[in-house]
């Protein structure tokens, strides 16, 4: 491995002064799930570590203004057992709960994840489905970025070189609202096949005002599946409806054939995973 020189900024003005000096040769360290394998296959190449994690008060998880907010230090396993978490948007703690295994849990960084744009990972898929706020840093400005537009190809973001994600904020669901998330993995803690979350609004009638469909793991990204979405709007959300949204979900993906399985099969389980997700945020709207 080649000599990569090693910093442990103290402040979030420490960190982002450091990235806006390396921009690109910089990498940052967090729970070092994903950072730390591709060092060691030289996927990647930088000349300098920023281990964030001893930056103060990071690791919060909060509700502000309608909104559950995750600091950049915050693990999968805090988000996953946090009570504001399970009580104001349930389905981002069921995410938390099934991200990798449990070393990766207790170390990954729920932003961490999101900036690094596995398009294989959870926390991409539920970033764009309720389209996240994601808040960046760098050494002369903050700005936040739309979750459903954070993600732009593979491994690629919205984020700028020399930008830490400093914290990402989810909506606090209503009653009338409900989120699913299902996922197909050959095996407990592998990398997901593929992966759909739904989100319904109900009015008080039952018919669907919004509806939000997102894939994972099945192409370069995560993808909103807006036609899909289309087809549940102004309609009430019964079986049949679902099912045809599921379909149209299935037939509008664009897998390819690999070693995890045809693209043929892809389809065939993200029409599944589409059907059991949109039934799980029925019927926490309809609760």
């Amino acid at each position: 491995m080649p000599e990569i020189k090693y910093a442990n900024p103290e402040t979030v003005e420490e960190a982002c002064s450091l990235l806006h000096e390396h921009k690109e040769d910089a990498a940052i360290l967090s729970g070092g799930q994903s950072l730390l394998p591709m060092l060691r296959q030289r996927v990647g190449s930088y000349d300098k570590v920023i281990d964030i994690n001893d930056l103060p008060d990071q690791d919060y998880i909060d509700v502000t203004d309608g909104e559950v907010r995750i600091g950049c230090l915050s693990r999968h396993r805090d988000v996953a057992t946090a009570e504001a978490v399970e009580r104001h948007c349930p389905v981002l703690a069921e995410v938390a709960a099934q991200i990798g295994d449990v070393q990766v849990r207790n170390r990954g960084t729920f932003c961490g994840a999101v900036a690094h744009a596995d398009p294989s990972g959870d926390p991409p898929v539920i970033a764009t489905l309720l389209d996240a706020t994601i808040v960046a840093r760098s050494a002369n400005d903050t700005r936040t970025l739309s979750g459903d537009s954070f993600f732009h190809d593979f491994y690629e973001t919205g984020l700028s070189k020399d930008e830490l994600v400093t914290e990402v904020r989810f909506p606090a669901l209503s009653a009338n609202e409900g989120a699913g998330y299902e996922k197909y993995e050959p095996t407990e803690g592998a990398y997901p096949v593929a992966t759909v979350g739904a989100y319904l609004s109900l009015s008080d009638d039952g018919q669907v005002t919004e509806a939000r469909l997102a894939t994972g793991a099945l192409e370069a990204g995560p993808t909103p599946m807006e036609d899909a979405a289309s087809l549940l709007e102004a309609r009430q959300p019964t079986d049949e409806a679902l099912t045809e949204a599921a379909e149209r979900l299935g037939d509008d993906t664009m897998p390819v054939d690999d070693f995890e399985g045809s693209a043929e099969f892809k389809t065939a389980i993200s029409k599944k995973l589409a059907k059991d997700a949109l039934k799980t945020a029925r019927d926490r709207a309809q609760h």
